[in-house]
């Protein structure tokens, strides 16, 4: 009898160890993390390089010198004859082409007979040109002491169509008036010609703008 019991007590007891044995635990489920794509930043956009102004740019202009080989003796003083240079294409045109033609006949223009009473001498005389309605106002430096023989009939007559037919040309106006120095009257005077209607009577208004 005590050994039956021994075998139940045995038998409940490995029951009671089943029973209480932990059940198996599953293996955690694997988390998977998901990562928001990263944007690029914006590009600020850049402002276009503004380009530089075309410095090359250049315009054909027109000036007028006597020439010999064209009229042989100089029969005609006021006879002139067109060459032409290049100037940079944004230049005031009445006032670089002055400059040009102040500056005289080039060596290879000298060499096809231009001539002039203008030469480096008078390269620097032009103090400024300007238009006004149809009117070009020239007004020079003292050229009296570097061309003194321009003086005379022939020669103030030879200056006066280089200058005139220059500007006209230039600014497209048909009248030119002259001053040294601010002063229609000491020009005039230095070509022995008279102040009158023709030359607004010497008046030096236009040349104080």
């Amino acid at each position: 009898m005590n050994r039956y019991l021994r075998c139940l007590t045995l038998g409940v007891a490995l029951v009671l160890t089943a029973c209480t044995t932990p059940p198996l635990t599953s293996p955690p489920a694997s988390t998977t993390v998901t990562t928001a794509p990263v944007s690029s930043p914006t590009a600020t956009p850049t402002a276009p390089t503004p380009s530089a102004p075309d410095t090359s740019a250049t315009l054909r202009v027109t000036l007028y010198f006597s020439n010999t080989v064209l009229d042989p003796g100089a029969s005609e003083c006021s006879q002139v004859y067109a060459v032409h240079r290049t100037i940079p294409e944004a230049s005031d045109v009445l006032t670089a082409t002055l400059k040009e033609l102040l500056a005289g006949p080039t060596a290879a223009e000298k060499a096809q007979g231009y001539g002039s009473w203008f030469s480096a001498a008078t390269a620097q005389s032009l103090l400024k040109a300007r238009t006004s309605a149809n009117t070009s106002y020239v007004n020079l430096n003292d050229i009296r002491t570097v061309i003194p023989n321009a003086s005379t009939s022939c020669g103030s007559a030879a200056l006066l169509a280089q200058l005139k037919t220059t500007a006209q040309q230039a600014a497209m106006t048909p009248r030119v008036l002259y001053a040294i120095k601010g002063q229609p009257s000491t020009f005039w005077e230095w070509l022995q010609m008279d102040c009158d209607a023709s030359n607004d009577n010497c008046d030096p208004t236009p040349f104080a703008s």
